[in-house]
């Protein structure tokens, strides 16, 4: 592997092809739309990096700034390039370029040993660093929340926020990303009470 590089972009026809793959990658409950997306990337509210080794893309990821915090939403290597050690890379040049941060929050689906994607991705944010916050968090969805677990991986020693602190994250961030979400006061105060 040669150096891997994460570059910020803007341009919708690599959206397109980065959403197609997002669509094979995600489970449908966990992705938003791609107007949606194109929209949140618009407003400034996401950003989109693209990891490329010699120009050509390997991955990429898709993030939320909050405060000192990175909210990464979406990472992955593209499929021919999976089980190659991108995925670290992407998380460590994302580390690299948001040094003035925290740490990075992230959400990841509930453990489930009939289906092995589940816990090699847990293992790989453990591998990184990332704990598991013990909040019981739900992802907005229009037909209500999706029960997943919250993960931070700290950046800076001693940085991992207090359970007040990430429930001011989530409500910054449900009101950042998820706006179009029905009945999204409820879902938070499911997670974080009233």
């Amino acid at each position: 592997m040669k150096h891997l590089k994460l570059e910020k972009t803007t341009n919708t026809d690599i959206l397109k092809n980065i959403y197609n793959d997002l669509n094979e990658q995600f489970p449908p409950e966990e992705l938003k739309g791609y107007e949606e997306i194109k929209k949140l990337i618009k407003n400034n509210r996401y950003e989109l990096y693209l990891a490329k080794e010699n120009d050509e893309i390997i991955g990429y990821t898709i993030i939320a700034r909050l405060e000192s915090i990175i909210w990464l939403d979406y990472i992955a290597a593209l499929k021919k390039f999976q089980g190659l050690g991108y995925g670290s890379k992407i998380l460590k040049q994302l580390k690299e370029i948001n040094d003035k941060n925290n740490g990075c929050l992230l959400e990841v689906e509930k453990p489930n040993h009939t289906e092995q994607n589940t816990i090699r991705r847990i293992n790989f944010y453990k591998k990184l660093g990332a704990k598991k916050l013990e909040i019981n968090y739900l992802y907005p969805t229009k037909t209500g929340g999706l029960p997943m677990d919250l993960y931070y991986i700290p950046y800076k020693v001693n940085s991992t926020p207090t359970i007040t602190e990430i429930k001011i994250i989530i409500k910054n961030l449900f009101a950042l990303l998820h706006s179009n979400i029905p009945e999204l006061d409820k879902i938070y105060n499911t997670i974080c009470g009233k």
